[in-house]
């Protein structure tokens, strides 16, 4: 696997072919920490690759990542590097996520250190997710001087402690083919003057996320100039009725974004907001978390929702909702196979040209997909390049049949993933996949 590059909003791949991203969440928050310590093995990886799944979003918090101020834990990054060399073996591209919540354990939440925990004696009730955002004023003191780059330990500035742990794993994995880039800070909160981000609160961006992102993404470019850094918008742009400045026009960097709006009109609200900030600045973008529920209709709404706006996308959480424990057996009822359905459908992996529609009918399991064969930069599409559609048995356990106009199927009948030659006169190919027990 080689990383990954981007056209306007498309992930690309060396050759030029779009690739199309799917996936899930595997973040240890709490004790044992390390996702190798917690059962996450080959047969996680073997699971999600089966499925069709060819990315997993994990978790480095800063406060593992860094116990000490100024000092990496190098046993816990040689875990995580085992790890993404076990998802690299099943062709699983990684994205390292500095994941927080609440701010750390200190304000009731994890992800950032004590000894970066600059709360200035505000109250601090036990309050839970995600209710403590608004009412514990030491969390949102503790983001106020964050943000503000507040001198730490020794005089040192937060922001520099925080750029040399992204720095650190940066370095570690800048010759890691399956690494898809590193998540600067899940879920950012604005701190005290938090209310005017419900509907869009850019200067505060500009003000605060802006040079925090440039900070991270100056320490990851002085060790990795091929991975990009991740940034999010400010986490109530989530619920839709916000847009957002990030990640600006010029930057390298992918825009995350996460759709937890909790109803489909608002949900779309904000995916249609990420297609636009991602399109106006010519970012690559990937929605990062969603879900949060094992309810099937749920996730078949979303996911219809997503594929109508061609979105890649990773589901929240592989840990505690499609797997309950991976130190057991991956079989029911460990593993929740009513959730793993409704999240498996067929899709496109690789396109050598530039997605223009997809839908997947779950009810008929009829896939339609259709793709112009010219690239995202304008040329056309090579000619001997082709392009993959994965198709998992689990949506097609008898089979399926393939139709396809405009190109030509270069795979064997029913195979796991469809591959496709594009005519050499085509500009536009269309593909329908429906069940057939042909190949039983």
């Amino acid at each position: 696997m080689g990383a990954l590059r981007h056209d306007g909003r498309w992930f690309t791949d060396a050759t030029g072919r779009v690739v199309m991203l799917r996936g899930m969440n595997f973040v240890e928050k709490w004790a044992p920490f390390t996702p190798a310590a917690d059962g996450f093995n080959e047969d996680d990886a073997a699971l999600l690759a089966a499925n069709g799944f060819n990315t997993l979003r994990l978790g480095v918090p800063f406060e593992f990542l860094m116990p000490t101020p100024g000092h990496i834990d190098r046993a816990y990054l040689a875990s995580i590097a085992k790890t993404v060399r076990i998802l690299g073996s099943y062709n699983i591209y990684v994205l390292l996520d500095f994941h927080q919540d609440g701010w750390g354990p200190v304000t009731h939440g994890n992800g950032m250190p004590a000894w970066a925990t600059y709360t200035d004696g505000l109250p601090n009730p036990p309050d839970p997710f995600p209710t403590y955002y608004v009412t514990n004023r030491a969390l949102q003191r503790a983001f106020d001087n964050f943000w503000a780059n507040r001198p730490g330990p020794n005089g040192v500035p937060l922001q520099t402690y925080y750029a040399n742990g992204m720095a650190a794993v940066a370095k570690t994995f800048a010759a890691t083919g399956n690494v898809l880039g590193y998540e600067a800070m899940n879920e950012p909160w604005p701190g005290t003057n938090w209310s005017a981000c419900f509907t869009g609160c850019p200067a505060l961006e500009k003000q605060l996320l802006a040079p925090f992102h440039a900070r991270m993404t100056a320490a990851v470019r002085a060790v990795d100039h091929r991975h990009p850094v991740f940034v999010e918008p400010f986490v109530l742009f989530n619920f839709g009725s916000a847009d957002t400045s990030l990640p600006g026009t010029g930057s390298r960097d992918v825009l995350s974004t996460h759709v937890y709006a909790g109803n489909a009109q608002a949900d779309a609200s904000v995916m249609d907001r990420s297609v636009a900030a991602a399109t106006r600045d010519g970012a690559a973008l990937l929605v990062t978390e969603w879900g949060a529920t094992n309810d099937p209709a749920t996730i078949t709404r979303t996911e219809d929702q997503f594929d109508a706006r061609l979105v890649p996308w990773l589901f929240w959480s592989y840990n505690g909702l499609v797997v309950a424990d991976s130190n057991k057996p991956l079989v029911p009822p460990n593993l929740n196979v009513t959730t793993l359905n409704a999240l498996t459908r067929p899709y496109p992996t690789l396109v050598n040209g530039t997605p223009t529609g997809l839908s997947f009918d779950s009810t008929t399991a009829t896939l339609d997909f259709t793709y112009s064969t010219r690239r995202p930069d304008g040329h056309g599409a090579p000619h001997g390049l082709g392009t993959a559609i994965n198709v998992p048995p689990r949506s097609y356990p008898s089979g399926y049949a393939a139709r396809v106009v405009g190109a030509v199927v270069t795979s064997q009948p029913c195979a796991h993933i469809l591959t496709l030659r594009n005519d050499p006169t085509a500009t536009t190919v269309s593909v329908r996949v429906t069940p057939s027990n042909t190949c039983r």
